[in-house]
């Protein structure tokens, strides 16, 4: 279950208005620097120069990972 933490409210509502299965691949894609590639788990939705970023933990070994989707 991933737990969404919200900080950005429009960031939020983009990442939303993504179709499940999109957001559940990009959710699936994350760099882990330990773990190599891993699903974001407990992540918040933000945002900086327009672009979504993902901001949470790696499902493997718990490291702090995010994603930033243009």
């Amino acid at each position: 279950m991933v737990t969404i933490k919200q900080t950005d409210e429009l960031a939020l509502k983009r990442w939303q208005a993504m179709p499940a299965d999109i957001r559940k691949r990009l959710e699936d894609n994350v760099f882990c620097s330990n773990c190599g590639v891993t699903t974001i788990v407990n992540y918040h939705v933000d945002s900086s120069d327009f672009a979504i970023i993902l901001k949470g933990y790696c499902q493997k070994c718990n490291k702090e990972v995010a994603r930033v989707i243009d």
